[in-house]
Protein backbone atom coordinates (compact mmCIF):
# COMPACT_ATOMS: atom_id res chain seq x y z
CA UNK A 1 0.00 0.00 0.00
CA UNK A 2 1.24 3.59 -0.83
CA UNK A 3 1.97 5.74 1.78
CA UNK A 4 -0.27 8.21 0.65
CA UNK A 5 -3.27 5.88 0.08
CA UNK A 6 -5.04 6.55 3.34
CA UNK A 7 -4.71 10.61 2.58
CA UNK A 8 -6.24 9.50 -1.26
CA UNK A 9 -9.04 7.56 0.27
CA UNK A 10 -9.94 10.35 3.16
CA UNK A 11 -10.41 13.27 0.36
CA UNK A 12 -12.02 10.87 -2.28
CA UNK A 13 -15.08 10.55 0.82
CA UNK A 14 -15.09 13.71 2.06
CA UNK A 15 -14.75 15.90 -1.03
CA UNK A 16 -18.41 16.27 -2.05
CA UNK A 17 -19.06 17.41 1.26
CA UNK A 18 -16.16 19.81 1.30
CA UNK A 19 -17.33 21.28 -2.35
CA UNK A 20 -20.72 21.49 -1.38
CA UNK A 21 -19.40 23.55 1.91
CA UNK A 22 -17.03 25.78 0.02
CA UNK A 23 -19.68 26.31 -2.86
CA UNK A 24 -22.84 26.42 -1.18
CA UNK A 25 -23.94 29.51 -2.77
CA UNK A 26 -23.22 31.28 -6.24
CA UNK A 27 -21.67 34.04 -3.96
CA UNK A 28 -17.99 32.71 -3.95
CA UNK A 29 -17.53 32.58 -8.07
CA UNK A 30 -19.43 35.48 -8.16
CA UNK A 31 -16.45 37.17 -6.21
CA UNK A 32 -14.20 35.05 -8.05
CA UNK A 33 -15.12 36.34 -11.32
CA UNK A 34 -15.34 39.73 -10.29
CA UNK A 35 -11.96 40.17 -8.83
CA UNK A 36 -9.79 36.86 -9.31
CA UNK A 37 -7.04 37.95 -6.89
CA UNK A 38 -9.47 37.91 -3.96
CA UNK A 39 -8.42 34.16 -4.50
CA UNK A 40 -5.04 34.77 -2.76
CA UNK A 41 -4.00 37.18 0.23
CA UNK A 42 -2.82 40.40 -0.48
CA UNK A 43 0.90 40.18 0.16
CA UNK A 44 0.56 36.48 -1.69
CA UNK A 45 -1.30 38.48 -4.80
CA UNK A 46 1.50 41.43 -4.67
CA UNK A 47 3.99 38.58 -5.03
CA UNK A 48 2.51 36.95 -7.45
CA UNK A 49 1.88 40.08 -9.63
CA UNK A 50 5.63 41.36 -9.14
CA UNK A 51 6.46 38.05 -10.69
CA UNK A 52 3.91 37.57 -13.62
CA UNK A 53 2.90 40.95 -14.14
CA UNK A 54 0.48 39.31 -16.95
CA UNK A 55 -0.40 36.04 -16.91
CA UNK A 56 -2.23 35.83 -20.19
CA UNK A 57 -1.11 32.87 -21.67
CA UNK A 58 1.62 31.20 -19.19
CA UNK A 59 1.61 27.91 -18.09
CA UNK A 60 0.64 27.23 -14.38
CA UNK A 61 0.22 24.16 -12.32
CA UNK A 62 -1.62 23.72 -8.78
CA UNK A 63 -0.34 20.59 -7.25
CA UNK A 64 -2.73 19.65 -4.27
CA UNK A 65 -5.05 21.96 -6.08
CA UNK A 66 -7.57 20.86 -3.39
CA UNK A 67 -10.82 23.21 -3.63
CA UNK A 68 -9.45 24.56 -6.89
CA UNK A 69 -9.77 28.49 -5.66
CA UNK A 70 -6.83 29.27 -6.83
CA UNK A 71 -6.73 27.09 -9.96
CA UNK A 72 -9.94 29.07 -11.28
CA UNK A 73 -8.79 32.46 -10.28
CA UNK A 74 -5.89 31.54 -12.09
CA UNK A 75 -7.87 30.52 -15.54
CA UNK A 76 -10.02 33.92 -14.53
CA UNK A 77 -7.12 35.72 -15.15
CA UNK A 78 -5.78 34.07 -18.27
CA UNK A 79 -3.53 31.47 -17.59
CA UNK A 80 -3.27 28.23 -18.72
CA UNK A 81 -4.13 26.11 -16.03
CA UNK A 82 -3.31 22.28 -14.74
CA UNK A 83 -4.96 21.50 -11.44
CA UNK A 84 -3.39 18.28 -9.97
CA UNK A 85 -4.43 16.44 -6.97
CA UNK A 86 -3.68 12.88 -5.39
CA UNK A 87 -8.15 12.59 -5.09
CA UNK A 88 -10.17 11.75 -8.00
CA UNK A 89 -12.89 13.15 -6.47
CA UNK A 90 -11.54 16.39 -5.80
CA UNK A 91 -11.21 16.83 -9.31
CA UNK A 92 -14.47 15.43 -10.50
CA UNK A 93 -16.10 18.22 -8.48
CA UNK A 94 -13.78 21.44 -9.39
CA UNK A 95 -14.39 19.85 -13.05
CA UNK A 96 -18.10 19.95 -12.80
CA UNK A 97 -18.05 23.79 -11.63
CA UNK A 98 -15.37 24.55 -14.21
CA UNK A 99 -17.87 22.97 -17.22
CA UNK A 100 -21.18 24.83 -15.26
CA UNK A 101 -19.13 27.80 -15.89
CA UNK A 102 -17.57 27.09 -19.17
CA UNK A 103 -14.11 27.44 -18.09
CA UNK A 104 -11.33 25.37 -19.50
CA UNK A 105 -8.80 23.68 -17.08
CA UNK A 106 -6.71 20.64 -17.26
CA UNK A 107 -7.28 18.57 -14.58
CA UNK A 108 -4.72 15.69 -13.90
CA UNK A 109 -5.20 13.06 -10.96
CA UNK A 110 -1.10 12.66 -9.77
CA UNK A 111 0.74 12.78 -6.33
CA UNK A 112 2.42 15.88 -5.31
CA UNK A 113 5.55 13.71 -4.18
CA UNK A 114 5.98 12.16 -7.89
CA UNK A 115 4.18 14.42 -10.11
CA UNK A 116 3.98 11.71 -12.58
CA UNK A 117 2.32 12.50 -16.00
CA UNK A 118 3.36 16.14 -15.66
CA UNK A 119 5.39 17.17 -18.54
CA UNK A 120 9.67 18.27 -17.36
CA UNK A 121 10.42 21.75 -18.04
CA UNK A 122 6.92 23.10 -18.98
CA UNK A 123 5.39 25.50 -16.78
CA UNK A 124 6.16 29.11 -15.93
CA UNK A 125 4.83 28.83 -12.20
CA UNK A 126 3.50 26.41 -9.89
CA UNK A 127 1.34 27.68 -6.92
CA UNK A 128 0.64 26.06 -3.92
CA UNK A 129 -2.21 27.50 -1.04
CA UNK A 130 -1.99 27.25 2.60
CA UNK A 131 -2.67 23.22 3.86
CA UNK A 132 -0.19 21.51 0.98
CA UNK A 133 2.79 20.81 3.31
CA UNK A 134 1.22 19.47 6.44
CA UNK A 135 0.37 16.51 4.07
CA UNK A 136 3.96 15.90 3.02
CA UNK A 137 6.31 13.88 4.86
CA UNK A 138 9.63 14.70 2.52
CA UNK A 139 9.72 18.38 1.89
CA UNK A 140 12.58 18.08 -0.85
CA UNK A 141 11.40 15.13 -2.93
CA UNK A 142 8.19 17.31 -3.84
CA UNK A 143 10.26 20.61 -4.04
CA UNK A 144 12.42 18.31 -6.90
CA UNK A 145 9.46 17.34 -8.28
CA UNK A 146 8.32 21.03 -9.10
CA UNK A 147 11.68 21.92 -10.07
CA UNK A 148 11.26 19.54 -12.69
CA UNK A 149 8.15 19.88 -14.24
CA UNK A 150 9.18 24.37 -14.03
CA UNK A 151 10.81 26.24 -17.28
CA UNK A 152 14.11 27.22 -16.19
CA UNK A 153 13.58 30.59 -14.41
CA UNK A 154 10.23 29.63 -13.29
CA UNK A 155 8.82 30.28 -10.31
CA UNK A 156 7.22 28.22 -7.34
CA UNK A 157 5.09 30.88 -5.13
CA UNK A 158 3.19 29.53 -1.99
CA UNK A 159 2.18 30.13 1.45
CA UNK A 160 1.83 27.80 4.57
CA UNK A 161 0.85 28.14 8.13
CA UNK A 162 3.12 29.46 9.64
CA UNK A 163 5.72 27.13 11.65
CA UNK A 164 5.75 29.89 14.54
CA UNK A 165 2.02 29.09 15.18
CA UNK A 166 2.84 25.08 15.46
CA UNK A 167 4.13 25.14 18.65
CA UNK A 168 0.34 26.64 20.52
CA UNK A 169 -2.94 25.19 21.70
CA UNK A 170 -5.08 26.68 18.69
CA UNK A 171 -8.47 25.34 20.45
CA UNK A 172 -8.16 28.78 23.38
CA UNK A 173 -7.47 32.09 23.41
CA UNK A 174 -4.57 31.39 26.28
CA UNK A 175 -0.82 31.12 24.86
CA UNK A 176 -0.64 27.59 25.80
CA UNK A 177 2.48 25.54 24.84
CA UNK A 178 1.16 22.08 23.61
CA UNK A 179 4.73 21.06 22.33
CA UNK A 180 8.36 22.30 20.71
CA UNK A 181 9.19 24.32 17.97
CA UNK A 182 11.85 21.98 17.01
CA UNK A 183 9.31 18.84 17.26
CA UNK A 184 8.79 18.43 12.82
CA UNK A 185 6.08 15.30 13.83
CA UNK A 186 2.98 15.46 12.11
CA UNK A 187 4.50 17.42 9.42
CA UNK A 188 4.58 20.26 11.40
CA UNK A 189 7.78 22.05 9.34
CA UNK A 190 10.48 25.11 10.76
CA UNK A 191 10.83 27.96 8.72
CA UNK A 192 14.52 26.20 8.01
CA UNK A 193 12.86 23.08 6.64
CA UNK A 194 11.18 25.44 3.89
CA UNK A 195 14.12 27.37 3.18
CA UNK A 196 16.50 24.35 3.48
CA UNK A 197 14.44 22.21 0.69
CA UNK A 198 13.83 24.92 -1.65
CA UNK A 199 17.93 25.36 -2.03
CA UNK A 200 18.86 22.05 -1.93
CA UNK A 201 15.77 21.23 -4.72
CA UNK A 202 17.33 23.88 -7.22
CA UNK A 203 15.52 26.62 -6.27
CA UNK A 204 16.92 30.51 -5.23
CA UNK A 205 14.57 32.08 -3.05
CA UNK A 206 13.65 35.56 -4.34
CA UNK A 207 11.49 36.88 -1.77
CA UNK A 208 9.88 35.74 1.81
CA UNK A 209 6.38 37.17 3.30
CA UNK A 210 5.09 36.81 6.84
CA UNK A 211 1.72 37.48 7.17
CA UNK A 212 -1.65 37.81 9.13
CA UNK A 213 -5.20 36.32 8.00
CA UNK A 214 -6.88 38.72 5.59
CA UNK A 215 -10.68 39.00 6.33
CA UNK A 216 -11.02 39.45 2.29
CA UNK A 217 -9.39 36.67 1.11
CA UNK A 218 -11.88 33.84 -0.37
CA UNK A 219 -11.22 30.67 1.19
CA UNK A 220 -8.31 32.02 3.39
CA UNK A 221 -9.32 31.58 6.87
CA UNK A 222 -11.46 29.22 9.01
CA UNK A 223 -12.20 31.61 11.11
CA UNK A 224 -16.26 32.06 11.11
CA UNK A 225 -17.72 35.94 11.01
CA UNK A 226 -18.52 36.06 14.35
CA UNK A 227 -15.31 34.74 15.44
CA UNK A 228 -13.03 37.16 13.44
CA UNK A 229 -12.84 40.31 15.83
CA UNK A 230 -11.76 37.84 18.87
CA UNK A 231 -9.25 35.69 17.42
CA UNK A 232 -7.62 38.26 15.28
CA UNK A 233 -7.38 41.12 18.51
CA UNK A 234 -3.93 40.01 19.84
CA UNK A 235 -4.61 41.88 23.37
CA UNK A 236 -7.81 39.01 23.15
CA UNK A 237 -5.77 36.35 21.61
CA UNK A 238 -2.10 36.40 22.34
CA UNK A 239 -1.65 34.09 19.02
CA UNK A 240 -2.61 36.96 16.86
CA UNK A 241 0.30 38.70 17.51
CA UNK A 242 2.09 35.93 15.61
CA UNK A 243 2.32 36.25 12.08
CA UNK A 244 -0.28 33.19 10.78
CA UNK A 245 1.38 32.58 7.24
CA UNK A 246 4.51 32.34 5.27
CA UNK A 247 4.88 32.72 1.97
CA UNK A 248 7.92 32.24 -0.32
CA UNK A 249 8.62 32.89 -4.38
CA UNK A 250 11.76 30.63 -5.26
CA UNK A 251 12.69 31.06 -9.05
CA UNK A 252 14.28 27.77 -10.15
CA UNK A 253 18.00 27.62 -11.41
CA UNK A 254 19.21 27.42 -14.29
CA UNK A 255 21.43 24.60 -13.47
CA UNK A 256 18.33 22.48 -12.04
CA UNK A 257 17.54 20.59 -14.89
Amino acid sequence: MNINDPIKESWNTCSDDYFAMEYDSPAVLNLLKADPSRAFPPEVWKCLHTAFPDLHGKKVCVPSSGDNLAAFAFYLLGADVTSCDIAERQLENADKIAQQQGWQLTFHVCDSMEMAGVESGAFDLVYTSNGVHTWICDLPTMHRQFCRILKDGGAYIFFETHPFNRPFDDETNELRIKKRYCDTRDNDWRVQDFVNSLIESGFSIAHMEELFADRGTLGATWWQPEEWDEKSDWSKNPIAALPQWIAFCAVKDEACR
